[in-house]
């Protein structure tokens, strides 16, 4: 049964990182429960995990976040399962998401300005370890990598996809195929304009002596491949981390969303639809303050 399934989910066009990240909830879920894919499942064998989540016995209990997509994963796997009359009855129907009012488990991290500031600098000083790299190239590439995360919003597979015929410098303007093979179009402003024409203008100069960067339609390449990988791109940002803070690309697409906000006077239809989110709950979380923000608001009580 959870061969069909994966096929539906590839029918669906649903990517393969999310296929995969579905298929680890679920085997967490069979694991954990001792249970098999085809095994009937109750109500109370999910409160049950949920249970095990929240209270484990030997590690840390899992964010909220982590439990409530895991939910998502068997809650569409047994919507498929009683849709295809393969059961009768999801055992998923009465289980609500799981409610914190602690903002610490959303886990919603973004850059400030002088955050972004500071890994400029970070970037520009930063020696190459890696023998056979130029320096140069390295930082203009990953430079131009920063800004588009930062100033697009773009997901970490948008980014490694991203073709340079997806590019129109004369209108301003980025075609981005998401998730789902959903396509929208994000302008680009004059500041962004400004990095991407730089790091074209150098790519340029890269073809004479790379032969597999002419042969790639790809913004970006790696050393010696003409796409730079999900987990190329990850790695990369990770390097660049801030003393008090690890980097993701994803956090780039948490500060595009909270900047875009504070830029738009909180016009959440608007950062919505730059940011490709399906359901504009997912655009509502960026107008609540950080736990750390919080924090500083505590902080700022009278003192006596």
């Amino acid at each position: 049964m959870l061969s069909d399934y994966i096929l539906y989910l590839q029918e669906k066009g649903k990517s393969q990182n999310t296929i995969i990240s579905y298929m680890n909830d679920l085997q967490s879920f069979f694991d954990e429960l001792q249970i098999g894919p085809d095994d009937f499942v109750t109500a109370a064998d999910v409160r049950k995990w949920m249970g095990m989540m929240l209270n484990p016995v030997q590690t840390k209990p899992l964010a909220i976040s982590t439990i409530n997509r895991r939910l998502n994963a068997l809650r569409s796997y047994y919507a498929w399962a009683t849709k295809t009359n393969r059961l009768q009855q999801s055992p998923m129907s009465d289980i609500q998401d799981l409610k914190s009012a602690d903002e610490d488990h959303e886990k919603i991290m973004w850059l400030t300005e002088d955050e972004f500031e500071r890994l400029l600098q970070i970037m520009r000083r930063k020696p190459v370890r890696s023998r056979g790299v130029n320096p140069e190239e390295k930082y203009r590439r990953d430079r131009a990598i920063v800004y588009l995360l930062t100033y697009a919003g773009l997901r970490v597979e948008e980014l490694s996809n991203l073709k340079l015929t997806d590019l129109d410098l004369v209108l301003k303007r980025i075609r981005i195929v998401g998730k789902g093979m959903k396509v929208r179009t994000v302008p680009i402003s004059n500041t962004l304009l400004a990095e991407i024409q730089d790091w074209l203008t150098f790519r340029a100069k890269m073809i004479k002596s790379k032969p597999h960067v002419m042969d790639s339609p790809y913004v970006f390449y790696s050393q010696r491949s003409p796409q730079f990988s999900i987990r190329g791109i990850q790695t990369m940002i990770e390097g660049y981390s801030l003393p008090d803070k690890k980097l993701t690309p994803h956090m780039f697409r948490h500060t595009f969303c909270k900047w875009m906000l504070k830029a738009t006077n909180n016009d959440i239809e608007k950062v919505r639809r730059l940011a490709g989110h399906r359901n504009i709950a997912t655009t509502i979380r960026y107008l609540k303050d950080s736990y750390s923000d919080l924090a500083d608001a505590v902080e700022g009580l009278p003192k006596f």
